[in-house]
Parts: structure tokens; C-alpha cells; sequence
């Protein structure tokens, strides 16, 4: 385990580790690049493959950078800072349609090319980080508060000044907070910080358990300004949110279909993009009280009366809004969590079957599994494509569009 080792690697695969192999064996390793040749130690021996630890870089890839964050290696969340950009857009994309192949059983994916974000740093306007008390005695006991993000551990926290991911509004307030010693002093053990930037409102900040005193913020987006409970949530990167909704409604006006039925709503942003498409009929629907008041408030006031918003389960508002339609002529939005779609509503959508589901994620291996309980349920993917929400991270939100096998977007326009 102590002895170290050289390494070839292969590929970057997701979520943002390295690939080498030793001695048939796999090997992941963090802060790599395609065609490098390491030094590292193994530290963690699985049945299947082995985690090393970075030692030194023996032969760099020309796409290798200084990074910029001084913590880049030590913090987790950003996996690429080593990596220039454009390099990590195309790791992105063959990790996205590796995915596709491997767990969706699509040989060919239909993939556009990537969306990148205009700023790959600085566009993070929501940041939490987490308190942490250590005890040390050296006569008296003392006490040091660390407020950051969680380890490679996901116990110890990273102490972060500052967040390069964050805007400057962020940042600005996050160091104004460090320097107060009555607001340092006064943290929890555990407590959570939540720093958020908008436009209309400025930065605002609020402790877990006790909100800001302006509870409900106004987002400008491509639809025009919307209303978010400060809880709520809300993409991270505003242009990447932007080029999102303009993609649905491309998609949806080249579709014109009867009805559109956004499952899991939120504040409902697709819903509204739909809407704006000109689709007389759409239902946005989801369980969150908050997210459909406020939903209901944004509809109104973008002037959009052709839209309705329901709080219901997601197996219950796919029945309620399919049960009075012709489903091929319906469109399905799901943006569901990280773990993707429940077998039920995937049942359900193979029962009901509407026309066209446009399905958004930010996790690509679930939408990957996704992808082919889909196609065992009759349809196949007319195209998809990746959105850089999270540059700098192993992440990415992408868009895929699935039809009935046998039909296209273009033949159901023209109905």
C-alpha cells in the first residue's frame, strides 16, 4: 500500500476520476488527464478496482492548468481546476455519451454539441457551507470555528475563505462575515450558512433555522423575472438556467403539441417556458406547497392564464393530467431529482404513453438507466445534449428528448 507506483492514464471518467490500470486491475485517481504518466500509492484496495493517491505528475497533458483555487486537490467539489476548459467540456461530453452507451444501451446517441457556461468561474449564486468546531488545550481551552465545505470524508470541513465557483457578491459578504468575531463566535457546531445572490435583491445570508428578513427573492431570467422562496430551489448558474429554457421552448414550438404537463415543477420555470412557446394547455405539478404558490404567483404575473399548477405526487399528477388528453398528442417534462425516475412513473409513461418526453437531469448515470427502461417501454431518443451548469465540478445538466419509436418531432408537427 506505501509503495508507489507509475501509472498511464487512460480515460476521466464520471464522476471525475482518472482511470489507469495496474496489473489488469482498475485504478481511479483524482487531479489527472488523459495521457499522463503519474506517480501514486495505492490507498484503498477493492475487490473490483484500487483508489490511489496523486504523487507527482512524471508526463502532463498540454490541456493541464495551475489552478486557480489554492484548495483545488484537497476540496472535492471542484474535480477539474487542473484542466483547461475547453478540454473539460469535451471530458464531459464523452463521459455523458459513454454513459448513454453503457447503461442506456444506445449505440449512437443523437448528441448535440455541448452548451458551455460564458463563465467558468464566478457563476455560483448559492453557496452553503457547514461550521465546525475544534477544542484545543494548551493551558486553556480554545476553540478555533472552521466554516467551509465538507471533506473527502463527508465528516471534516475544509475551511474556504472564499469560493471561486461563487460570484462576487458571494464572496464579498462571506469575508465581511469571517472578520465579524460575534458572528464566527456565535456558530453551532454543524451549522449550515446559506449565501444567495440575485440581481433584484442583492446578496442576502441566513443561518440553518433562522431565515433572512426578505423571504422571497425576484430571479431575471430569459422569461422574464421570476419569484423564488429563498429556500427554494433555483439553478445556480443564471445563463446556463437561461440557454435551458430556451431550449425547451425550441423544442416545444417545434413540437406544437395540444398540452404540456411539467412533472416535477418546482417554481415552475419549464412550465413557464412553455407557455411563452404559446402551448394553450399546461399543467405544472409538484408536492412542494411553497414551490406551487409561488409557481401560480409567476404565471400571473408573466400574464400566462393558460397555466395551471397543482400540488400533487408525481404518480398522481401524471394520471390526473394525461386521464383527459390524447396522450400522443401530449408532451411529458420531467426534471426529477438525482435519482431519476421512480419504476412507477416509468410504468405509467409506458401506459400512457404521451408523444414526447423532454427530459431534464442533472445526473447522467440515472438518466443513462433512465434511457432504457424507456426504450424497453417503446420509445427512443431523438436527440440529446449536455449544459455545463457546474464547471469545474464533475457535473453537468443535459436535455434529452424522447419520442415513440416510429415517429419523429417532424411528423407530429405536422399533425
Amino acid at each position: 500500500m506505501d509503495k508507489n507506483i507509475k501509472l498511464k492514464i487512460l480515460d476521466v471518467v464520471y464522476p471525475g476520476k482518472g482511470l489507469a490500470r495496474l496489473d489488469g486491475c482498475v485504478v481511479f485517481i483524482r487531479g489527472v488527464l488523459p495521457g499522463e504518466v503519474v506517480t501514486a500509492r495505492i490507498i484503498k484496495q477493492r475487490k473490483n478496482f484500487a483508489e490511489a493517491e496523486l504523487i507527482s505528475i512524471d508526463e502532463p497533458s498540454p490541456s493541464r492548468i495551475e489552478p486557480f483555487c489554492p484548495l483545488a486537490g484537497t476540496c472535492p467539489g471542484c474535480s477539474y481546476q487542473h484542466i483547461d476548459y475547453e478540454e473539460e467540456l469535451r471530458i464531459k461530453d464523452a463521459q455523458f455519451t459513454d454513459l448513454l452507451r453503457r447503461i442506456g444501451h444506445i449505440e449512437d446517441p443523437p448528441s448535440l454539441p455541448p452548451v458551455p457556461s460564458p463563465l467558468p468561474l464566478g457563476y455560483r449564486n448559492k453557496i452553503t457551507l457547514h461550521s465546525s468546531h475544534d477544542f484545543t488545550i494548551s493551558g486553556d481551552k480554545s476553540r478555533r470555528t472552521s466554516l467551509g465545505y465538507f471533506a473527502l470524508d463527508n465528516r471534516s470541513i475544509i475551511d474556504i475563505p472564499s469560493c471561486p465557483l461563487a460570484v462576487d457578491g458571494i464572496n464579498h459578504q462571506l469575508q465581511k462575515l469571517r472578520r465579524d468575531h460575534k458572528f464566527i463566535s456565535g456558530l453551532k457546531d454543524g451549522q449550515n450558512l446559506s449565501l444567495r445572490q440575485t440581481k433584484a435583491d442583492g446578496t442576502i445570508f441566513w443561518l440553518e433555522g433562522s431565515p433572512p428578513e426578505n423571504t422571497r427573492l425576484t430571479e431575471e431570467t430569459c422569461l422574464g423575472p421570476v419569484q423564488v422562496s429563498y429556500k427554494s430551489f433555483f439553478q445556480v448558474n443564471i445563463p446556463i438556467a437561461d440557454a435551458l429554457m430556451r431550449r425547451v421552448m425550441e423544442i416545444i414550438s417545434e413540437i406544437q403539441p395540444s398540452a404540456v404537463i411539467d412533472l416535477y415543477c418546482g417554481i415552475g420555470l419549464f412550465a413557464l417556458a412553455a407557455g411563452k412557446a404559446g402551448i394553450p394547455a399546461v399543467l405544472g405539478i409538484d408536492r412542494n406547497k411553497a414551490a406551487i404558490r409561488a409557481a401560480r404567483r409567476n404565471a400571473k404575473n408573466l400574464d400566462l392564464p393558460g397555466l395551471r399548477f397543482e400540488m400533487m405526487t408525481a404518480r398522481d399528477g401524471l394520471k390526473f393530467g394525461l386521464s383527459p388528453l390524447k396522450s400522443e398528442e401530449a408532451t411529458l417534462i420531467v426534471d426529477p431529482p438525482r435519482a431519476g425516475l421512480p419504476k412507477e412513473i416509468i410504468a405509467l409513461i409506458a401506459e400512457d404513453k404521451p408523444g414526447t418526453v423532454i427530459y431534464i437531469s442533472c445526473a447522467p448515470d440515472t438518466l443513462a438507466r433512465d434511457a432504457a427502461r424507456l426504450s424497453n417501454a417503446g420509445y427512443r431518443i431523438e436527440k440529446t445534449q449536455i449544459f455545463d451548469m457546474f464547471p469545474r465540478t464533475p457535473y453537468f445538466e443535459s436535455i434529452t428528448v424522447f419520442t415513440i419509436t416510429g415517429r419523429t418531432i417532424r411528423e407530429e408537427s405536422n399533425q
